[in-house]
């Protein structure tokens, strides 16, 4: 017996299974699992005072579900979180302003415990308007007050444009909406430079993402230093290790990007969403830290130029995440924004 022979053809015997594994694991859909307990709902309850209690549910449009937390009553405080994140980057924001205001924050499409298909499709920003809009509904108001991080900037700036009348006021930080991130990439190079890493992130898949060990990166990039400055407990970074880590999730997660971004030398005025000279109406505000590379000078001009009425903070020493760096000034500002909307 030629045992080379038999080494070989059990290596290629194992590749080949290792290959179908592969191939089978990235098929298998990511679904939302309506009564699994979320482990960052149960720490925020231990965490803060009695009453009132988180809870959180699902709810399902257009074939896709979004799990989402609640707690308190009152007017509507909807926080949509951004890109690698999920609803628990709010935390703090949730805990002071549950007193008095009805929070409610999603697990974007792709992330945290909701859906994450497969279809780049299921990511346009229309598509998760859509969703939220739609989800407003099921909570049983008319409008809301919008506070987004990151994407969730991007995002609940350009619903503010798309559905004025469900906003009553709206937050964003750290990111401008999507009409201007497209309007920086067309004609500032700076801008460009600084969204270049863009196209790089919407190449990957979740087999490089999972040789690359990409929940080591994010917490590493992420995450790590917030611990390390005392921001985030240990037990909150092992809770956004937890969450952000899986290659498949984190793949999907970067859907909004494939979905929302096209190359940059190809961008078109049907790009733009909700358009390219859609303005916000609503009450906005603005919060970026000074030492954020995403956020110039050139985007809060752009972000001024297409409100009607908005208040502009700025944090020195702040980067990319103000509502955690400077928990208890963010919150303040967000608090002062919501009481002045009439």
């Amino acid at each position: 017996m030629n045992i080379k022979l038999i080494i070989t053809v059990l290596a290629a015997a194992l590749t080949l299974a290792l290959i179908l594994a592969l191939i089978w694991w990235v098929a298998i859909p990511i679904k939302a699992r309506p009564g699994a307990v979320d482990a960052s709902v149960s720490f925020a309850n231990a965490a803060g005072e009695d009453a009132p209690q988180f809870s959180e549910a699902y709810f399902a449009h257009d074939g896709h579900s979004l799990h989402y937390v609640t707690a308190g009553e009152g007017e509507v405080v909807l926080f949509v979180h951004g890109f690698p994140s999920y609803w628990f980057a709010f935390t703090r924001q949730m805990q002071a302003l549950k007193k008095d205001y009805r929070v409610v924050a999603i697990d974007g499409l792709g992330a945290g415990m909701s859906d994450a298909p497969g279809d780049v499709e299921a990511y346009r920003l229309e598509a998760m308007a859509a969703h939220v809009n739609a989800l407003i509904e099921h909570i049983g108001v008319d409008s809301v007050h919008l506070v987004g991080h990151d994407w969730g900037a991007a995002f609940v700036l350009g619903f503010a444009q798309r559905y004025p009348r469900r906003v009553r006021t709206v937050t964003g930080i750290s990111a401008p909406p999507q009409s201007v991130m497209l309007e920086l990439i067309e004609k500032n190079e700076e801008q460009r430079e600084n969204f270049a890493y863009i196209e790089r992130v919407k190449k990957a898949n979740s087999i490089l993402l999972l040789a690359l060990g990409v929940g080591r990166r994010i917490y590493s990039g992420a995450y790590g230093p917030l611990v390390a400055d005392g921001k985030l407990s240990e037990e909150e970074g092992e809770l956004f290790r937890r969450a952000t880590g899986s290659p498949k999730r984190v793949n999907a997660h970067i859907n909004w990007y494939r979905a929302n971004v096209p190359a940059f030398d190809e961008i078109t005025d049907g790009d733009f969403w909700p358009s390219r000279k859609a303005r916000v109406s609503a009450p906005a505000l603005f919060i970026w830290g000074l030492e954020d590379p995403i956020v110039t000078a050139a985007a809060v001009e752009e972000i001024q130029a297409i409100a009607d009425n908005l208040e502009l903070l700025s944090l020195p020493d702040v980067g990319h995440w103000p509502q955690i760096d400077e928990a208890e000034t963010v919150t303040a500002a967000i608090r002062e924004r919501l009481s002045s909307q009439y």
